[in-house]
């Protein structure tokens, strides 16, 4: 069982907003003299409904607890300053195999469409599916609750990368046994991390992460968070990367053209831009110290 050192995929803060502001856009600028004079003309893209429905639920705490939402909003333009936010939509999520139905309520201080309760959330046998209604247009989309194994250590390591200042974080899952699983790590501060488990199926899997001088100190407490994810949004995750070369992320603008698993069944061709997941997810947290 050794360690592994995955490369981060940094994300700044723009760039992770959990309201993914589908902008279109497409920027090519070659190297010109200061004396030249720039014109850029970008295209006006018809605005869709941008239907980000992430909960990730954290089930092995004493109390399981909710991270996420509905936040819905509409694409802007490139230069728009401010991404117009929807607020009277009826949201509601249905458990498919009951056919229980369960209303969102707008929370504003969050600006998120939330449910009364979570429990029913974390049924491993059963699809769900969401259903948005606004301005007389009805958009769906159906997912699982995806599993994720609890991180089972997560402890700081004393290897270095390039600068050598790096801070390592050496962290362990064991694998779900026969079965395909997709993972998303989160390591604060914007740093994600797509993994599967293709090489390492129903094993113990140890891998190292590393935070840069920048990034972390000694005395810090770092949270790390790890999500269970269908193969559908471990695929949509790495396209944003590609489309954005590897500066994207969950929620990253996107190119129009880049489309989730909402689908509009009033109008088909004004298709909703955004994705909806369950994931079971899981944390731990470790105090930077200094190991010179």
């Amino acid at each position: 069982m050794g360690s592994y050192p995955l490369p981060p995929i940094t994300l700044n803060s723009s760039q992770m907003k959990f309201s993914s502001h589908i902008l279109l856009f497409a920027l090519i600028i070659s190297l010109f003299s200061c004396e030249d004079v720039i014109e850029v003309s970008v295209q006006n893209s018809t605005p869709r409904l941008v239907i980000d429905a992430q909960f990730n639920v954290f089930t092995k705490e004493e109390s399981p607890r909710l991270e996420g939402g509905v936040r819905l909003s509409f694409s802007a333009n490139y230069f728009d300053q401010e991404v117009p936010m929807v607020k009277d939509a009826t949201v509601v999520i249905t458990h498919l195999n009951s056919g229980q139905e369960y209303p969102l309520r707008y929370n504003e201080s969050k600006g998120l469409f939330l449910p009364e309760t979570i429990d029913f959330l974390t049924d491993l046998h059963s699809d769900y599916e969401i259903k948005v209604v606004h301005s007389g247009q009805t958009y769906i989309g159906t997912t699982q609750f995806i599993p994720v194994p609890p991180i089972l250590k997560a402890e700081q390591g004393n290897k270095t990368l390039f600068s050598g200042d790096e801070t390592e974080i050496i962290l362990t899952f064991q694998d779900f046994p026969e079965r395909d699983d997709y993972y998303l790590y989160d390591f604060g501060q914007n740093i994600y991390r797509p993994i599967e488990d293709r090489f390492f199926q129903g094993e113990a899997f140890v891998f190292s992460h590393f935070y840069t001088s920048d990034e972390v100190a000694v005395g810090d407490l770092i949270t790390i968070k790890a999500h269970g994810v269908s193969v559908a949004y471990y695929d949509y995750f790495n396209l944003i990367l590609s489309l954005t070369d590897g500066n994207g992320g969950p929620f990253q603008s996107l190119p129009a053209s880049s489309r989730g698993n909402m689908v509009n069944i009033t109008e088909p061709d004004n298709y909703p831009l955004g994705f909806f997941f369950i994931s079971e997810s899981d944390q731990r947290q470790l105090l930077i110290e200094d190991l010179n």
